[in-house]
């Protein structure tokens, strides 16, 4: 049995309603014929009941969600809103979230919990800084992340888990990381997971961080790589295509 690939757009806080609905109709309008690829979409909020327009031909994710069911909590999206929406995937952990606005690894296992258990799959996103990764600290920062993000998870079903490891400093730098460094830190990742107890539950692990056409077939190519979490380059309809169809 050939094992999928998944190709997932993250597109961040850009495309508004307007600029969504074009790409959807661009996309959808070229040759998505089976080819083992899963393309997915995560757009912001504000496009997601353009998920029912497209779910036949795309899947779709959300960039984030929160772990808590409490309808008088400001800003925030629940489980229950995304699935009403058949959104099919969630990103959770993401670098940016972690640097940014101060999410820990206590709340991506929170959220992780909260998706495992519900009709969403996750996409953990996993990473070493640069400092970090200077001081020789990646395998411990990997190590420390993936067990955590499972921590709470009581594994009494079977689904789908993604994980995506995206060096933080090869994110929007247009500099991925080498053929090797990626080779030996998926290597390290799957040693990880296979030492965790996960119920037979299939683990995709995607790479991120300055994925584009040019380098796409090479990285899909390295050892425990089943796709992409792509950010600048699937903002465009021909770029993001052409990684599809190299998948």
């Amino acid at each position: 049995m050939i094992r999928k690939k998944i190709c997932v757009a993250n597109w961040k806080m850009n495309k508004n309603f307007v600029e969504s609905n074009d790409f959807l109709k661009k996309i959808t309008q070229k040759d998505l014929s089976p080819n083992s690829c899963e393309l997915v979409i995560c757009p912001s909020y504000d496009s997601l009941f353009l998920f029912d327009r497209f779910n036949s031909q795309l899947s779709f994710g959300a960039q984030d969600v929160s772990y808590l069911n409490n309808p008088s909590l400001t800003g925030e999206i629940s489980v229950d809103m995304l699935t009403s929406h058949n959104c099919k995937y969630v990103i959770i952990g993401h670098s940016e979230r972690r640097e940014l606005l101060n999410e820990t690894n206590e709340s991506v296992s929170l959220k992780m919990k909260e998706v495992y258990n519900s009709e969403m799959i996750p996409i953990l996103c996993i990473g070493e800084t640069l400092d970090e990764k200077l001081a020789k600290l990646t395998d411990e920062i990997l190590d420390k992340q993936i067990k955590k993000a499972f921590s709470k998870i009581d594994f009494k079903s079977q689904k789908d888990i993604l994980i995506a490891y995206e060096p933080v400093w090869a994110i929007g730098t247009g500099q991925a990381a080498g053929y090797n460094e990626i080779k030996q830190n998926m290597k390290l990742i799957k040693k990880i997971i296979n030492n965790i107890y996960t119920n037979n539950c299939n683990i995709y692990l995607l790479y991120g961080g300055s994925v584009n056409e040019n380098n796409a077939s090479q990285i899909i190519n390295i050892d425990n790589v089943d796709g992409f979490l792509i950010g600048s380059a699937s903002l465009k309809v021909d770029s993001f295509y052409k990684i599809f169809k190299q998948l």
